[in-house]
């Protein structure tokens, strides 16, 4: 049996809830309405076989590590504002009185889900996205941005006297082991991963989030961001590789150069290309992508895939939001 928050049952949360949240805009009560997040339950049952000592429900775990992303917290800021923010504990379902899981209940969760539980997050999200008619699939625009490693970098590069390159160096010394120096042009480099991602041009919705290290080439990638949904892809040169010369069901490949050179009837949608730099800044800005918050190419993915699916559920929220502008501020029933 599952911990879950006891909200429903508290008198006193429930009035407090009435008459500060219900009757005042704010994002959390949109999302309640909007999203129904009891597949998070189905989803991640193969990953409580063993339920162990009272753990706490999934969906509130997942809602707690939601808001951590959303407002780019850490594990202790998230267990402090969960425990005094009233807004989160309606969020989570938590009685105004309740304590929340700690940071270490937290951080067992992440631990316990690993990539893969995100990832099957992430696909549900976006599976009922499409079901509701929030994604299209006209056109996929695929990029890729850097993260900077979690790393002291111009410490270990002082720390390095002789011997081998500075890059070489760096990579035996890390206290990371899978981050590596890549380019994001010829003349400016990074040290540390690569998140690469497809977009809907229409919906604003990232449908596929891959995280490699930095020195990948992106043109590796590419058939693991192409989806079979998509009418049209575009990306830039990075992803052109003799490797690709095609990509079914298209039967060829739209890439394009900066200049927007190519194909006269594909030039709309070279022009679309910067809403996805709109979203890279979004996602760096306000949610911490910048930067990894962690150590090792399967904790960056966690937080790639959460980042990427904040920022699907803030889109979510403002269609939702579009399509139902009476219910939006309505008081819960």
């Amino acid at each position: 049996m599952s911990k879950t928050g006891s909200a429903n049952g508290s008198l006193l949360g429930n009035f407090i809830y009435d008459q500060l949240l219900h009757r005042r805009p704010h994002f959390l009560h949109d999302l309640s309405r909007a999203v129904n997040f009891a597949f998070v339950k189905e989803a991640l049952k193969d990953f409580y076989v063993d339920w162990g000592r009272d753990p706490w429900d999934p969906v509130l775990m997942f809602k707690m590590v939601f808001l951590q992303f959303l407002y780019d917290l850490s594990d202790r800021e998230i267990e402090e504002r969960a425990t005094w923010d009233l807004a989160f504990k309606y969020f989570l379902g938590l009685s105004a009185e309740e304590l929340p899981p700690d940071h270490t209940t937290l951080c067992r969760f992440r631990m316990r889900l690993g990539a893969e539980g995100f990832q099957k997050l992430f696909n549900q999200v976006v599976a009922q996205a499409r079901e509701k008619g929030l994604v299209s699939d006209r056109l996929h625009i695929i990029d890729a941005t850097h993260i900077r490693a979690k790393v002291d970098l111009l410490r270990l590069k002082k720390e390095h006297r002789h011997g081998d390159d500075d890059d070489h160096y760096v990579d035996r010394h890390s206290p990371d082991p899978d981050a590596r120096f890549g380019r994001k042009t010829p003349k400016k480099g990074f040290y540390g991963y690569k998140c690469h991602v497809a977009q809907g041009a229409d919906s604003e919705f990232i449908v596929q989030v891959q995280t490699t290290q930095g020195n990948v080439p992106d043109s590796a990638i590419l058939p693991c961001l192409a989806q079979s949904q998509a009418q049209e892809l575009t990306e830039d040169k990075a992803y052109d590789s003799k490797a690709n010369p095609t990509w079914p069901p298209w039967g060829w490949l739209p890439v394009y150069d900066p200049a927007g050179r190519g194909p006269d009837d594909h030039a709309k949608s070279w022009q679309e290309r910067p809403q996805i730099e709109r979203k890279f800044a979004e996602c760096k800005q306000f949610h911490g992508l910048a930067r990894a918050r962690y150590w090792g190419l399967v904790q960056v993915t966690i937080q790639t895939l959460m980042v990427a699916l904040v920022v699907n559920l803030k889109r979510w929220v403002t269609l939702f939001k579009l399509r139902s502008p009476a219910l939006s501020w309505a008081p819960a029933a």
